[in-house]
């Protein structure tokens, strides 16, 4: 029988154990709901060599990759810009090193969105001056960021995707006067079908810009992703999806199998 391990702290106030994050306290209410048995731990290093292929653990990009690479799976996040899907960006986009763009007037000043490829850098951000760049350098590092030009986007929202249906569509910053056009989100799900490689569980970001196109801001692989709001047995079954097709085991929590789940 599988389990799920969730990362988890003591609150300060109580002293009682909690999620290490919302999110994560989310994950504990969602796979409670679904019957799964949950054990709690502060350190990846209590767990690593016990979990197996069957579990799930709920943590970081960073510790849930270590996972995946016990197991022989590694670089097994979701391209933040699918080729099948950049023709919805709206935007060009390229890689650059942040190195370059800090020490080229060129680049430092041209408006342009940077944000870095490895995850907890820095927020990604429009650059135009060279004060932008305050807390974006590390004095080891180059690292690669992407690049994009920078769009006057007015609302934004999370499109959650469960075995190819959008199962909720949660906003998440943004001028509630704008909206999305459906049809547009159709189109979009309709050449993600077409994705050989598609993951199972993932999230596609949408906007829409001050002249009211709606856009493809990037997607993001659901084994470590916030909820949004997305309710709590949904987010654990979401998750579940993504660990098993990464792990390439069964979904205990697909119940599409007895022609009822809906998710």
């Amino acid at each position: 029988m599988m389990n799920i391990y969730v990362k988890c702290k003591k609150n300060s106030n109580s002293g009682l154990l909690v999620g290490h994050s919302e999110n994560f306290t989310k994950a504990i209410y969602g796979f409670s709901e679904l019957g799964a048995k949950i054990i709690p731990y502060q350190s990846l290093d209590d767990i690593y060599d016990i979990v197996t292929k069957e579990d799930i653990v709920i943590d970081y990009i960073q510790q849930c990759d270590a996972i995946f690479a016990k197991f022989g799976y590694h670089n097994v996040h979701v391209d933040d810009y699918p080729e099948c899907l950049k023709k919805y960006l709206g935007r060009n986009i390229w890689y650059d090193t942040i190195n370059s763009i800090s020490s080229k007037k060129e680049k430092w000043s041209a408006g342009w969105f940077v944000k870095p490829v490895k995850t907890k850098v820095f927020t990604g951000k429009v650059i135009q001056s060279i004060h932008d760049l305050i807390g974006c350098g590390h004095c080891q590092e180059d690292y690669e960021v992407i690049c994009s030009d920078a769009l006057d986007i007015k609302r934004e929202w999370r499109c959650f995707i469960y075995y190819d249906e959008i199962i909720d569509i949660r906003p998440y910053k943004g001028d509630y006067h704008y909206t999305y056009d459906s049809s547009v989100i159709d189109h979009i799900m309709d050449d993600f079908k077409k994705w050989d490689k598609r993951p199972m569980a993932c999230s596609i970001d949408i906007g829409v810009t001050s002249d009211n196109k709606t856009i493809l801001i990037e997607c993001n692989d659901a084994y470590a992703l916030g909820s949004y709001g997305l309710v709590d047995f949904r987010y654990a079954k979401f998750i579940s999806a993504r660990w098993a097709q990464i792990m390439e085991r069964e979904d205990e929590f697909d119940f599409r199998k007895y022609g009822s789940d809906k998710c």
